[in-house]
């Protein structure tokens, strides 16, 4: 018989434990199940000859349990599923709290922390139910036909009116969306159905799937092209037709030629009417070939009853369209073709030209905006191409490359030199260095041994390695990071909810104008040379055309886009619009201590037990997992006190420390107290049969670059910083010395349950008026300066697995996380390369962020507000209204873009 170790994930309760145990029992060869529950893992005890381990990895194949081989060394395989589950029941915890907090008496502003602490404690009243929350799905759907900010708004509009829909989010940038639904009330085709009476067409992209896969991004390169070609077209025929319009001689020339074939002496009518039949010729292949995807689009947009820019495109040139027709066909019409009262209006000479230059100009515009959108994901892009398409596995005793989406938890597979890890996994035979700098952004190659962890899409440099597979495809860590950014930058920050409102009401306000403007000039300024009509139309279709509602559109989600992309290749992952905004306004941060501020590995300073004691007390603490445990194992070994006897019996009590037999003698390590009766917390006590041994005395040492962050966090952005730990006060504040954190911002002896308590407290105390005391004389490039007036904003930061419930109570939740150990449900903000400095990393892309969507945002109204005027009183002529409407969306992306200098 042999046993596997396996990791099981994600089980909550009793129930999960017997569905486990059921299905391994039921299978052929397998003596016994061992579940544990806590620790989200399972021995299996099986008969080799019947039982092998590909059967182990897929027992649980119709369930929703995630199965990889256990390590003997290192992280869960899981860590971050059990993370994120346990953030989410933090997460209701927390509002739940809150919802119950509503009565809690607020702490004084001059309270200390642990007085905030003790009054929040005591006073908020516990919820003994709670209504549960109505079921949700979402599914995530790529759109075709967009073109401006109306249309994602029509979209969202006619998903709000649908029944079960609880939220959507349409983002232009990348031509996607989201949508949450209640599936008790709608389905998927419910879903699907909204774009049945809408210009739009949409797919499901699957949730294993990246937001631009290899079809969708071969579809958009056919339109691409498509595009070019339509342009190129548009671009011949405008030039030949400009050139015959505008050309001073070229018109009458041209037109008396034509004539002349069919006439001796053809008259000036007869020339000039001969020249505009061609420049109709030429204009009607722009108008309704090229300048199609307008009226469909126009068509579309108005039948699901809303108007987009389209509308104003079709609308204005068809507008000119038809006056020229007019104009062309007037001396058919008077059957006059001799006199000038043929050419009345505007000297016979029609506005082909215009229609064709606006059609030109603004489809060229799409075509840079839309090479310029392509731009704004190249990070993603960049991101997904660090794993290779095809992995090395033995299946069977034979070596044979597959697709990487074959590749299934439990594989072994063979790494080259040269090659990209494939998968995530753990080396089981060999050893190389691994150039780990796209998540750590070290340089240096880290060396791997069998039972070291990798992380696909890192580089194996130097030696070949067989690695068995523990997380693949969606549940990898580049998948995951992946998608975390494309969530990220499918939400909306509070702040387009500007745009929103402005785009829902634009064009019909553009329609109001222009039509207002051509009333002014028909009724209201004297006629001039070229007649009423003239003089008030070209105005009114310079309005229509110069409006833009793709700049405004376009503002928020391209600098979104481009923002948490670039945060991606500086490993930190901004997971949600709206906290990046948040961000920006931080006021306070709370961090936890161990693994946070300081490096999480405590060592023994001060040791005053002897050699035989503290080789007893080394053999107790070797059974236990507890950071200061294998400190004191450290030492032991240290002193030369290896090798270490066998416990016999162990047992850990939480909060106290461990006892157990060894050699027959019963041996104590823990909390106990000093000759003077104080709580020895500071240390460990070590009692050998009841009698007291010694005191042993840790540190854990501040992390480089602690003392430089929350120095920067208040000079640079007036951030206020608090420390939450569970050691005593002494300790607890000489590393809050260490770090520049003031004494009473110090929660010392807190228990992991109660750190979000300490988080609400903070919130209690730290009023705006303590935080603007607090902030004053913050000085430095990028200060804000005086904090008074500003929203408490709080930030809690932590390892992002032992701190779930804190990072739910707070208002932004920044998880640290190293490699692998990759808790990216954890925390809204996770900073991937374990850098307490990439905390203002965060802070400063996204005021970065923020500074260029307001930009975007002000040159889009700014635009709208100049141009709009200058065409109603008839200086901006339509041709250069739509040019300049095209350039307008290009600039607002081109400036998004400038974010990837970010440094």
């Amino acid at each position: 018989m042999e046993t596997q170790h396996l990791a099981v994930a994600v089980m909550h309760c009793e129930k999960c434990v017997a569905n486990v145990t059921r299905h391994y029992e039921e299978l052929p060869g397998v003596a016994s199940v061992a579940v544990d529950l806590e620790g989200q893992q399972v021995d299996v005890t099986f008969d080799p000859a019947q039982v092998v381990l590909d059967d182990l990895l897929h027992a649980l194949g119709d369930t929703n349990f995630k199965v990889a081989v256990m390590p003997n060394e290192g992280e869960h395989p899981f860590a971050a599923e059990i993370a994120a589950d346990a953030a989410e029941k933090a997460k209701k915890d927390a509002e739940k709290a809150q919802v119950c907090d509503g009565g809690m008496k607020e702490a004084s502003s001059d309270a200390s922390p642990d007085e905030a602490l003790a009054s929040d404690s005591t006073s908020a009243p516990k919820a003994d139910s709670a209504a549960d929350e109505p079921r949700s799905a979402s599914i995530r759907l790529a759109i075709e036909g967009m073109h401006c900010a109306n249309c994602a708004a029509s979209i969202e509009s006619h998903y709000r009116k649908t029944p079960g829909v609880i939220d959507v989010a349409v983002n232009l940038a990348n031509n996607t969306g989201r949508v949450v639904f209640d599936p008790a009330q709608a389905s998927v085709d419910d879903m699907l159905a909204v774009f049945d009476n809408l210009a739009f067409t949409a797919e499901i992209i699957p949730d294993d799937a990246p937001l631009v896969d290899e079809r969708r991004r071969a579809r958009e390169a056919a339109r691409a092209k498509r595009d070019r070609k339509v342009f190129g077209i548009s671009e011949v025929l405008t030039v030949i037709i400009v050139a015959i319009g505008m050309i001073p001689g070229w018109h009458m020339g041209v037109g008396g030629a034509l004539a002349g074939l069919f006439a001796a002496e053809p008259t000036h009518v007869q020339a000039m009417f001969a020249a505009n039949i061609l420049l109709l010729a030429l204009t009607v292949p722009v108008q309704f070939g090229c300048g199609a995807r307008f009226y469909k689009g126009a068509w579309g947009s108005l039948k699901g009853g809303s108007a987009n820019m389209d509308v104003l495109v079709a609308l204005g040139t068809s507008i000119a369209f038809l006056f020229s027709l007019w104009i062309t066909f007037l001396p058919v019409i008077t059957s006059d073709w001799t006199s000038h009262e043929a050419l009345a209006i505007n000297d016979g000479m029609p506005y082909f030209e215009t229609c064709a230059m606006l059609i030109t100009f603004v489809l060229l515009g799409k075509m840079l905006e839309s090479r310029a959108k392509g731009a704004t994901n190249q990070a993603i892009e960049s991101l997904m191409n660090l794993t290779p398409p095809t992995a090395r596995v033995v299946r069977g005793g034979k070596e044979r490359e597959v697709p990487l989406a074959q590749v299934v938890a439990g594989d072994t597979v063979l790494v080259r030199p040269g090659e990209k890890m494939p998968v995530d996994g753990v080396v089981v035979e060999g050893s190389t260095e691994v150039d780990e700098s796209m998540l750590t952004g070290e340089t240096m190659p880290v060396v791997k041994v069998a039972g070291d962890a990798v992380t696909g899409g890192t580089q194996n440099t130097t030696g070949s390695v067989t690695v068995r597979a523990l997380r693949v495809g969606a549940d990898s860590t580049l998948a995951r990071i992946v998608r975390a950014v494309e969530d990220a930058q499918g939400t909306k920050a509070p702040i387009q909810r500007i745009a929103d409102r402005i785009a829902a009401v634009f064009v019909p306000a553009i329609l109001i104008i222009a039509l207002l403007v051509f009333c002014v000039w028909f009724f209201v300024v004297p006629a001039g040379s070229d007649g009423r009509l003239v003089q008030a139309l070209m105005p009114a279709i310079a309005v229509i055309c110069v409006a833009c509602p793709c700049a405004l559109g376009l503002a928020t989600p391209t600098a979104l886009t481009v923002g948490m992309g670039k945060g991606a290749q500086l490993g930190v992952l901004i997971k949600d619009g709206t906290v990046l905004e948040t961000m920006g306004s931080l006021t306070a941060a709370v961090f936890d201590k161990t693994g946070t501020l300081t490096v999480g590995e405590p060592m023994v300073t001060v040791c005053d037990v002897p050699d035989e004691s503290l080789r007893l007390a080394a053999a107790l603490e070797e059974r236990s997992e507890h950071p200061l445990a294998r400190a004191v194992v450290r030492y032991a070994e240290g002193r030369g006190l290896a090798p270490l006897p066998a416990a016999e019996t162990f047992e850990a009590v939480v909060g106290e420390g461990v006892h157990g037999v060894v050699e027959g003698r019963e041996v104590f390590v823990g909390v106990g107290k000093a000759a003077d009766g104080a709580a020895g917390a500071a240390g460990s006590l070590v009692a050998v049969d009841g009698v007291p041994a010694g005191r042993i005395q840790f540190r854990d040492e501040p992390k480089s670059d602690a003392a430089a962050t929350v120095r920067e966090l208040a000079d640079d952005f007036a951030v206020v910083s608090y420390m939450v730990t569970g050691d005593a006060a002494p300790s607890a504040r000489s590393i809050a010395e260490e770090v520049g954190i003031a004494d009473d911002h110090v929660f010392a002896g807190v228990k992991p349950l109660e750190k979000a308590d300490c988080v609400r407290a903070v919130r209690s105390a730290a009023d705006v008026a303590e935080l603007a005391s607090a902030a004053e004389g913050a000085e430095g490039e990028g200060s804000r300066g005086s904090a008074a007036g500003r929203r408490p904003v709080l930030a809690f930061v932590g390892d992002g697995i032992n701190d779930a419930p804190a990072l739910a109570a707070a208002d932004i939740g920044v998880a640290l996380a190293s490699g692998t150990d990759v808790a990216l449900d954890a925390g809204s903000v996770v900073l991937m390369r374990n850098r307490l400095s990439d905390l203002v990393v965060a802070l400063r892309l996204s005021k970065a962020t923020m500074r260029k969507i307001k930009q975007n945002l002000f040159w889009a109204l700014i635009y709208n507000c100049i141009m709009i005027p200058l065409a109603a009183v008839g200086i901006l002529a339509p041709a250069l209204a739509g040019a300049a409407m095209a350039l307008s969306s290009v600039s607002v992306v081109s400036n998004s873009l400038l974010l990837k200098r970010f440094k």
